[in-house]
């Protein structure tokens, strides 16, 4: 990667840490508020808030990165003589990106940093982070990677399956009769961004892997796509499942990175045990 590029981006990317490597990404933290104690994200596992939301009925909050810890963050990779592309969560559920615009304009006298609103969340702001990491290793100039990430934006599938609404109702994002009803009749909903804020696209039926497996389908089939990256995500599938996925996607499509992750607190505390998403570029 350009020595004269740095790429950075927040932790509910959810990056695996062989990409952070691979492209010498850095990645800064939320706060997570868990009974009453305040915590980096990633110190939590998903296991531990599951099983403290079943013995306690408490979930975690997220709040943003506030300006100083981006100035924080930025300012070693300025001093290093570096142009930063931050990319960062949705503007439509989380100031990040107004906090990080805030830093990088008081940090104009140190060097340059753009910032990109991904209007995504988890590994579909990944995918963007790799294309413009590749970009740069590729010589391309920070200002014109910056105009193609943000043209590649709205191209980017972003979509997750909930299997369980017991955390949304817990979160007060929907009601208890809702989510009596939702469970009763098995119904997982899929969440979409859709202008950067989460919208339910339709509602699924069934087991838990059928569904995973028929919404792939929906989302893939007969699609034209980038065929570098398709990202898996899960929250505390099992191992069976998680195979299943893998194997359906190597089988069935053409891509010729297909990249996996647990994913992290943000979408844990909002999607709960079962959440998983498949991210991808459509042309």
């Amino acid at each position: 990667m350009s020595q004269l590029i740095k790429f950075t981006t927040e932790t509910p990317s959810d990056i695996p840490q062989e990409y952070l490597d691979k492209f010498d990404i850095s990645v800064v933290p939320l706060h997570v508020n868990h009974d009453g104690k305040d915590y980096k994200d990633g110190e939590l596992t998903n296991q531990y808030i599951y099983d403290t939301f079943r013995e306690k009925k408490i979930l975690p909050s997220t709040s943003a990165v506030a300006v100083g810890e981006y100035q924080d963050f930025f300012r070693p990779f300025l001093a290093e003589g570096k142009t930063i592309i931050h990319v960062a969560m949705s503007s439509g559920i989380s100031s990040t990106y107004q906090n990080a615009c805030i830093a990088a304009e008081d940090l104009e006298e140190e060097g340059k940093v753009y910032v990109i609103d991904s209007k995504k969340l988890s590994l579909a702001t990944a995918v963007l982070v790799f294309k413009g990491a590749e970009m740069a290793e590729n010589g391309m100039a920070a200002e014109d990677i910056v105009a193609a990430l943000e043209d590649m934006v709205p191209k980017v599938d972003n979509t997750f399956i909930i299997t369980s609404l017991e955390f949304l109702r817990h979160g007060g994002r929907c009601s208890a009769m809702e989510a009596f009803g939702a469970n009763l009749l098995k119904l997982k909903p899929m969440i979409n961004m859709v202008d950067g804020s989460m919208e339910v696209e339709k509602k699924y039926r069934g087991q838990d892997l059928n569904v995973y497996l028929q919404y792939i389908e929906e989302r893939l089939d007969g699609v034209d796509y980038d065929d570098e990256y398709v990202l898996f995500g899960n929250v505390l599938l099992d191992d069976a499942q998680k195979k299943e996925v893998i194997r359906k996607l190597k089988k069935d499509y053409d891509f010729k990175n297909i990249v996996y992750n647990d994913l992290g607190t943000v979408i844990m505390s909002h999607g709960g045990k079962g959440a998983m998403g498949v991210w991808f570029i459509r042309k």
